[in-house]
């Protein structure tokens, strides 16, 4: 029953797909290997596995191709040549010109030691480099295990190629693994605790060591099934039959969780949803609060336009008193000028004029003026009978 299923799924999943796959067998390296490995960024673990070039390609792991080691080599290496070459050329010239040892020394010592300084600061940095593997750690990376297609016996080809098995079913195990790794509640902080008790990377890479040791033993006991021991080999192979549907039932489990894991990603969505929603929903209420005290500042602005209408009414009637006293001020200024062209008929300030004809009182203090002049002329002119 679990053989019908895994292929069918394989079939559904991989099937016209390469396999590109490089899983790294756990405690095969050390743990600065592991370190620097990943400084350099290499997909190692089976949840990661989404370069096929770099999978399949040559191991790069075990050398120091890193910038680091490439400026402390060239720059190192160019500042000894350069040195040695106009250290050569400015003995050369000093012997010449009789002193063989004074200019080739000082000029050869101050390229030696800018050379010396370039080389221990870029040294010291490509010594502390994380990706730097040391002379050990380069020994242990060359052990190193990997679980591969060919390792599972795979045999790429357009005529003579084959495949078994063991390496569909370690690569649907590898494809099941990645797309668990890329769902939300993989990674999602509600379900750390629950991911956290599934290593997922260590648990596929114990699938491939079996896969690999009954890819292996199978293939040793094909070779003896016509001998005289094949009744045991074919009782050998059927043992090797059901660890195999054992292994076959580990990764079908892995397909329900990830059936699982896509249903909490459904729930998580909508759990988002629900909290944008409440987030939505607080700012619509704050909007709200805002628009209402809104209305409250347009009431006061409504009895401010009041008032102001009632003080532009008082600010109109005003401005009519100003003309009507403007109209009081052009007949004085018409009068001023009556004054002044009748050169002073009472008196002769046109300003006294002016004021005699504004104030009664004084036009009443001019008129008994004039009439006491009147008659103290009378008075001085003698009489026409007297003579």
């Amino acid at each position: 029953m679990a053989r019908h299923r895994w292929k069918k799924l394989w079939r559904e999943q991989c099937a016209g797909r390469m396999p590109a796959y490089r899983i790294l067998v756990p405690d095969s390296v050390t743990d600065t290997v592991l370190r620097t490995w990943e400084a350099r960024g290499y997909a190692l673990p089976a949840s990661r596995q989404t370069n096929p070039a770099r999978a399949l390609g040559t191991p790069g792991e075990t050398r120091n191709l890193i910038r680091s080691n490439v400026l402390f080599r060239a720059l190192t290496g160019a500042g000894a040549v350069t040195t040695g070459v106009v250290g050569l050329g400015t003995f050369g010239v000093s012997w010449l010109a009789g002193d063989p040892f004074a200019g080739g020394i000082a000029a050869t010592g101050l390229l030696a030691a800018g050379t010396g300084a370039t080389g221990a600061v870029t040294g010291t940095k490509y010594l502390r480099d994380p990706k730097r593997l040391s002379r050990k750690d380069r020994e242990v990376a060359r052990s190193a295990r990997w679980v591969t297609p060919t390792a599972l016996g795979f045999v790429p080809g357009v005529k003579n190629a084959q495949d078994t098995d063991e390496q569909r079913l370690f690569h649907l195990a590898v494809t099941f693994a990645t797309r668990i790794a890329a769902t939300r509640a993989w990674t999602h902080p509600i379900l750390a605790d629950h991911v956290a008790r599934v290593d997922l990377d260590e648990m596929v890479a114990n699938v491939g060591v079996r896969l690999v040791e009954l890819v292996n033993v199978r293939t040793e006991l094909d070779a003896m099934r016509d001998g005289t021991e094949a009744v045991r080999v074919r009782a050998y192979l059927g043992r090797l039959a059901e660890a195999f549907e054992s292994i076959a039932d580990r990764v079908l489990s892995m397909h329900e969780y990830l059936e699982h894991l896509r249903a909490l990603d459904a729930q998580l969505i909508a759990l988002d949803h629900s909290e944008r929603t409440r987030e939505v929903g607080e700012r619509v209420l704050d909007i709200v609060s805002r628009t209402a005290g809104d209305e409250t500042i347009g009431s006061q602005f409504r009895d401010l336009n009041l008032e102001a209408e009632s003080h532009a009414e008082s600010i109109a009637k005003l401005l009519e008193d100003l003309d009507e006293t403007a109209d009081d001020f052009d007949d004085l200024d018409s009068q001023i000028a009556k004054a002044a062209q009748s050169g002073g008929a009472g008196t002769d300030d046109p300003s006294a004029a002016l004021t005699a004809e504004a104030d009664p009182a004084t036009r009443v203090d001019a008129y008994l003026d004039g009439e006491a002049q009147k008659t103290r002329v009378n008075v001085r002119r003698p009489h026409s009978g007297d003579a």
